[in-house]
């Protein structure tokens, strides 16, 4: 199981922007994979806002 420090060196070791923009891509291909195998709109849709959610705060973090 990985906890907080697993989080921590991700962030030490790529950059906060980085970390949440892969954040951010694999929750848009969660979605596409849950649309496409499982026809899941709903939780497609969730994944979605989630990815973009994400992606807000990486732009954030850019500036």
């Amino acid at each position: 199981m990985y906890d907080k420090s697993d989080i921590e060196t991700l962030i030490e070791n790529m950059s906060l922007p980085d970390v949440l923009s892969i954040l951010s891509q694999v929750c848009y291909e969660k979605a596409e994979h849950l649309r496409t195998n499982w026809q899941d709109l709903e939780t497609a849709r969730t994944w979605e806002k989630v990815g973009r959610a994400v992606g807000k705060i990486k732009i954030k973090t850019d500036l």
